[in-house]
């Protein structure tokens, strides 16, 4: 069978034939065009290593692959951070994002922040990480080291200097790392027939604290990118960055002139992002240290309570929470809200939930009569008023506004719940006593 290139060739010949040059030059950004022009760039005559190491300022690390280094002073700043408060010690509170992250004793002695540029976003043997940054404090200075990729022939210096690292790491940090970084990495080593040196390294992804902690801002730029945050968050506003769509066309085009400037703007934005991973974490791990009066908006405390109630930290998940559900906005305060009635169900304080399911129905946007979280505390507040306050014609007329917003599924619980209700009622009524008379001289439609 011939193989692929052959035929994607053929492919584009036979196009040729049949259209003038002029009429195909729209389609060159097709799959086919840019599968071709890939492995052509690919199979390029590799730059000269020396040439190209001298003028990016680091040193030729086997025959196609350049390490360059990097360091930021102790006392320098990025953004609103100085470098050295940064620094991880064994006081960090990063179990509680992941306690995997911590399971070694000596975990904080040697964290390592990693991050790629490859030639796509796929994945898989046909992606080339062309750059791997990685970054780590030194007497209270940030060092990155930066294995470049002169050609594909150079992958197996890269392999070393990485595995070299590694060996020496006791965390490794990464921003979507467990999804895209680390699986990439562990390809290429499998492709060249080596192990895997991330095999019994600790690894925290910052990306999943990110979202919980920061999902929820009321800044102009939504998102939780890398870049997003360090604007946000850090206060740091890069100049002239290279797009990250922009990143694979930039190697191509080092592959095709050898010239470095193509590529000094992706090693720069690599840098970037390692010492702001640093800088995000360690952020982090503040606001988690100190508790919400360390928070400086009301989405930043409610993300810093499900954070602690996912740690089963209950109770400085509960004070976040209360910080959070006390914003004027509404959005931010109802789930704050019902994070603390589930808080409250589960401690056995049902009076309390009760409570906060209550403030969620006097908080809801006038807007928003049946959104999910109301129809959630009207259900819970009739579970509770049946089977804990037994009050049930309060509990009839909760069910009675579940029923009135519902449809399908949901409006034959209702109906059931109801049936239910009515039947406890009647049964009370036989039954005679203060508490049936209460309920046939105040209907719920007369209660209020």
């Amino acid at each position: 069978m011939r193989d692929l290139t052959s035929r994607l060739r053929e492919i584009v010949k036979t196009d040729l034939a049949k259209r003038s040059r002029g009429a195909f030059a729209p389609e060159l950004g097709s799959d086919v065009s840019r599968a071709l022009r890939y492995e052509s760039d690919l199979a390029a005559p590799p730059a000269d290593g020396a040439a190209v190491a001298r003028l990016l300022g680091g040193q030729l690390h086997g025959p196609s692959c350049v390490t360059i280094d990097r360091v930021w002073d102790p006392y320098q700043w990025h953004g609103r951070l100085r470098v050295e408060s940064c620094v991880l010690d064994r006081m960090a509170p990063i179990g509680l994002f992941d306690p995997r992250a911590t399971k070694e004793e000596d975990w904080w002695s040697r964290v390592v922040f990693f991050d790629l540029e490859t030639t796509g976003l796929s994945g898989g043997a046909g992606t080339l990480p062309f750059l791997a940054g990685c970054g780590w404090f030194e007497d209270g200075a940030f060092r990155v080291r930066q294995f470049f990729l002169t050609g594909p022939a150079g992958e197996h210096a890269l392999l070393d200097g990485l595995a070299a690292i590694f060996d020496d790491a006791s965390l490794l940090v990464t921003y979507n790392g467990r999804t895209f970084d680390v699986p990439l990495m562990e390809t290429r080593w499998a492709y060249h027939r080596r192990d895997c040196a991330t095999d019994d390294l600790p690894h925290f992804d910052m990306l999943p604290t990110a979202r919980r902690l920061w999902a929820r801002r009321d800044d102009e730029e939504s998102g939780c990118s890398l870049g997003a945050l360090e604007r946000a968050i850090l206060r740091f506003h890069r100049l002239s960055d290279v797009p990250g769509f922009e990143i694979p066309s930039r190697y191509f085009q080092f592959l095709r002139t050898g010239d470095p400037a193509a590529i000094a703007g992706v090693l720069s934005h690599n840098q970037h992002d390692l010492i702001s991973l640093a800088g995000v974490l360690a952020h982090a791990l503040r606001l988690v240290a100190e508790g919400p009066d360390a928070c400086e908006t009301a989405g930043e405390q409610l993300g810093l309570g499900r954070l602690y109630e996912r740690a089963e930290d209950l109770a400085r998940a509960a004070a976040a929470y209360e910080r959070a559900a006390a914003s004027d906005d509404d959005e931010i305060a109802v789930h704050a809200l019902a994070g603390l009635a589930v808080l409250m169900r589960r401690e056995g304080r049902y009076d309390a939930s009760a409570d906060a399911w209550r403030r969620i129905l006097a908080r809801a946007p006038a807007g928003r009569p049946h959104g999910v979280l109301e129809r959630r505390a009207v259900e819970a507040l009739a579970i509770h008023h049946e089977h804990r306050a037994r009050d049930l014609g309060s509990a009839r007329q909760y069910a009675q506004s579940l029923r009135s917003a519902a449809t399908g599924r949901l409006a034959a619980q209702a109906d059931h719940r109801l049936t239910r209700l009515n039947r406890k009622i009647v049964r009370e009524e036989e039954k005679g006593g203060p508490k049936a008379a209460w309920l046939l001289e105040n209907p719920p439609e007369e209660r209020g």
